[in-house]
């Protein structure tokens, strides 16, 4: 008897590459046997293909957790309205069921794409033609497995390095079955995350032309940006190290990616044009295609311009960027490539316009994807995991991002001190990645006090806050016991 596998996924990608190339021939509603999804090369790609789509779906990478809700936890943008549940989600009301919704939206698709991830994996060496394929697409697949898991911990479980031998991780699926996840500790999970990125790099050794033209291929050796290829293997590493505090091999791996200049590069333009959006010519290490968001961003953040009245930025974005003290010569180009100033009499409110501008841009399917992980940002780990032994080298390498956006250097009293140096680097990271979804990590990483995106309210950091509930039904039918590994 055939096994059935329901392949959500694919029908997701396949409405958002038909536009452009009719890749996928799947049968009505995606649904496909094993026996017929698995018996080429074709069919593990389309397989992959089909992941990346679920990636950048609404409920992933497509709103929540880039623009949506983990940059209004991150308090980058808010709607202070009541009726909307931005309202909610930047209050961090957990227990208002929509704001639930959305919570347990996420991690339900993520674990439904992890087990599409498993599925791959589960039959990968099935097959004996295309070695040199098959060893990428199980590469990306083990990258893919930790880099979604690890999201899920940065969000759903405390902060590791405020973490003990006996604190709760998350579910960590290796396996396609419909057997409960075994639940881990956090330091066995982030122990299971590395050994998936390690077996990736090792299986990714060969994959050095990682490019993307903007123009969607069936070749799956081409357009690797857009895959998780061995830079974005390597990135995510960076960041599991930082965020467990290893400062040593983050440093190790964010410099293998910034030393990879045949294929990423800062900046050197007077604007911010080729970088702003997907795919970030030469600064995009990794991102997921997604051509179908226009119009929900254009409604999110273009409808309207009146305190109150639509998802806006920070009301203290011209402090953040520091406008007071531009000049000629130093000038923050993301302020105005991200953000337009909306002035009513006394007051002012900020339109998001880094991924769409206008109604005219929408309309002409300007926005082409999300980029996941990019440049700066490992600028940003091998500076401040440098700070401590080498200042000179980690000043310098901040520097050269400010450089990038149209900056001089930074003032040397806003780093003088570890401490200072720290915030300087939060607000950079304020500054660098709005509609990124990376502030809210930065925020519990660096556990300090902030402010609302009204700059009003102050919270003070803590579990409530940083750490999202788990779905009321993984806690109530999961498996209970604690694993290590």
């Amino acid at each position: 008897m055939k096994k059935i596998t329901k392949y959500i996924a694919l029908s997701t990608a396949l409405a958002l590459f038909t536009s452009c190339n009719d890749f996928l021939d799947v049968q009505p509603k995606g649904q496909l046997t094993d026996d017929e999804m698995f018996t080429d090369l074709t069919g593990y790609e389309d397989a992959m293909f089909g992941i990346y789509g679920k990636l950048a779906t609404s409920n992933l990478y497509g709103e929540n957790l880039s623009w949506g809700l983990v940059d209004k936890l991150g308090q980058q943008f808010g709607y202070d309205n009541t009726l909307d549940v931005s309202y909610h989600i930047n209050r961090y009301q957990y227990t208002n069921q929509e704001v639930r919704n959305v919570i347990d939206a996420v991690w339900t698709n993520m674990y439904n794409n992890i087990a599409n991830v498993n599925n791959v994996l589960k039959h990968i060496d099935d097959i004996s033609i295309g070695a040199q394929e098959r060893q990428m697409i199980k590469g990306e697949a083990l990258g893919l497995r930790a880099f979604m898991h690890f999201d899920l911990a940065r969000l759903y479980c405390t902060d590791y390095r405020r973490s003990d031998a006996s604190t709760l991780g998350l579910p960590y699926a290796k396996e396609f079955n419909l057997s409960n996840r075994p639940r881990y500790t956090l330091q066995s999970t982030f122990k299971l995350i590395l050994k998936d990125l390690d077996e990736a790099d090792s299986l990714l050794v060969n994959d050095n032309n990682v490019t993307y033209d903007n123009t969607l291929q069936r070749d799956y050796t081409k357009g690797r940006t857009i895959l998780f290829n061995k830079y974005a293997v390597k990135a995510t590493k960076a960041r599991v190290y930082y965020a467990m505090g290893k400062y040593t091999e983050a440093a190790k791996y964010a410099r293998e990616v910034i030393n990879a200049t045949q294929n990423f590069a800062l900046n050197t333009s007077t604007s911010l044009d080729s970088v702003m959006r997907f795919p970030a010519s030469k600064e995009m290490i990794f991102g997921v295609y997604a051509a179908d968001r226009s119009a929900t961003i254009r409604t999110a953040f273009l409808r309207s311009t009146g305190l109150g009245s639509f998802i806006e930025g920070r009301r203290d974005t011209r402090s953040l960027y520091e406008t007071d003290l531009f000049t000629a010569l130093s000038s923050d180009l993301r302020f105005t490539s991200f953000f337009r100033e909306n002035t009513s009499g006394a007051t002012s409110s900020f339109s998001f316009i880094r991924l769409i501008q206008n109604d005219a841009e929408a309309t002409r399917g300007v926005l082409k994807g999300f980029v996941l992980i990019s440049l700066p940002e490992m600028y940003y780990i091998l500076s401040e995991s440098l700070y401590d032994n080498n200042q000179t080298e980690a000043i310098n390498l901040l520097n050269q991002v400010r450089k990038s956006r149209g900056l001089t250097n930074v003032e040397a009293t806003k780093v003088s001190t570890r401490e200072l140096f720290e915030q300087e680097m939060m607000r950079e990271r304020m500054r660098e990645f709005p509609g990124m979804g990376q502030t809210f990590y930065a925020l519990k990483h660096y556990n300090r006090s902030f402010t609302d995106f009204r700059n009003i309210d102050t919270y003070q950091p803590s579990d409530a806050i940083f750490n999202l509930p788990w779905p009321d039904r993984e806690r109530e039918y999961g498996d209970q016991t604690i694993y290590t590994y």
